[in-house]
């Protein structure tokens, strides 16, 4: 057996959005040698089964643990993170904990002295990016850390989804998710060369301000595993919060440190970026040529004005270049090889 090992776990669908970015995870470190010593991926709705069938499994992994392994867990893991690096450690074995959320992070929360002390007990962590990174380099671990950089999505194109040519006289703007209230403020925004198509959930057509003349194009709601063949447009929006000026609030705030798996995507969609210029992600979005940061959202008219035909098709040939890396899971194969 490798002593490179993983824990699989339960999840509530094979097509719940939330459990994606974990899922695809288990899949990367199983193709890059890592073995899962827990019971297998399993997709069970039910609550209560499914958190025994993942005490059982975390129960079962420990036991099969080998001394001076090491095992790779992924945070959070609902009520038995602690339970693994109780195990680890009856086993002398090395833990690299994948960071997908941080509550110390989200301002509803506060800082967690819980959270900090129990991650601290890793010896590598692969965490989103150099800001997250500072933070926990600020709040003294001494673990070894690298960035994943952008979370990877795994997929194989559909070569039925529809895609259409781009209009660079109305270019279309996706925001897909939960509906905040900056949406309905979008129309307040000057006219342009550009709409904005929205999938998800949340919209309410009582809410849109000017329904005569909005630029507003609901496009329904779909399943998770259906939705990539379903959105079509120019552009991905990677916008939170209730203004068109700044991400506030909670979840507006969290962009500053968090890698959304909405930007892995749009990519997947074939689409440039568009992100607040405070967001974390906004460095990868300049470097990769993969789009451009605002400010505001009354920058997008101008910023949209100046980019030529020419640009664009730039930015979407960039696209395609990351994209064949998100959908193949290298970004978190490379994190993977640089603590190797």
């Amino acid at each position: 057996m490798s002593n490179k090992v993983y824990i699989a776990r339960n999840y509530r669908s094979k097509f719940d959005a939330a459990g994606k970015a974990k899922m695809d995870c288990e899949t990367i470190l199983e193709n890059n040698g890592w073995k899962n010593i827990g019971f297998k991926q399993s997709w069970i709705s039910n609550s209560i089964l499914g958190t025994l069938i993942s005490a059982l499994g975390v129960t079962w992994a420990i036991l099969r643990m080998k001394s001076g392994s090491t095992v790779c867990l992924q945070y959070p893991f609902n009520k038995f993170y602690g339970y693994c690096l109780w195990g680890a450690k009856l086993k002398n074995s090395k833990v690299l904990t994948l960071v997908h959320d941080l509550k110390s992070l989200k301002g509803k929360y506060g800082h967690s002295d819980k959270e900090v002390e129990l991650l601290k007990q890793s010896d590598q962590l692969i965490v989103h990016n150099d800001k997250m990174g500072a933070w926990f380099k600020e709040h003294n671990f001494t673990a070894d850390i690298t960035n994943i950089e952008a979370f990877d999505y795994l997929h194989t194109d559909n070569p039925n989804a529809k895609r259409t040519p781009t209009n660079y006289e109305q270019l279309r703007i996706v925001f897909a998710g939960n509906m905040g209230p900056f949406i309905f403020e979008l129309d307040d925004l000057d006219r342009g060369n550009f709409k904005f198509d929205l999938y998800g959930v949340g919209f309410d057509e009582k809410k849109v301000k000017n329904a005569n003349d909005t630029i507003l194009d609901y496009k329904g709601c779909f399943p998770s595993n259906e939705v990539i063949d379903h959105i079509d447009g120019d552009f991905g929006l990677v916008w939170y919060g209730n203004t068109l000026d700044s991400c506030d609030g909670v979840t507006g705030q969290y962009l500053k440190y968090n890698n959304p798996h909405k930007l892995s995507l749009y990519l997947l969609c074939d689409m440039p970026i568009i992100i607040w210029d405070k967001a974390a992600m906004a460095d990868l979005v300049e470097q990769e040529g993969i789009g451009f940061r605002v400010k505001s959202l009354r920058d997008i008219k101008q910023r949209l004005a100046e980019l030529t035909p020419e640009q664009i098709d730039e930015m979407k040939q960039n696209v395609q270049r990351v994209k064949a890396d998100v959908q193949s899971g290298q970004f978190l194969t490379r994190a993977l090889q640089r603590l190797s």
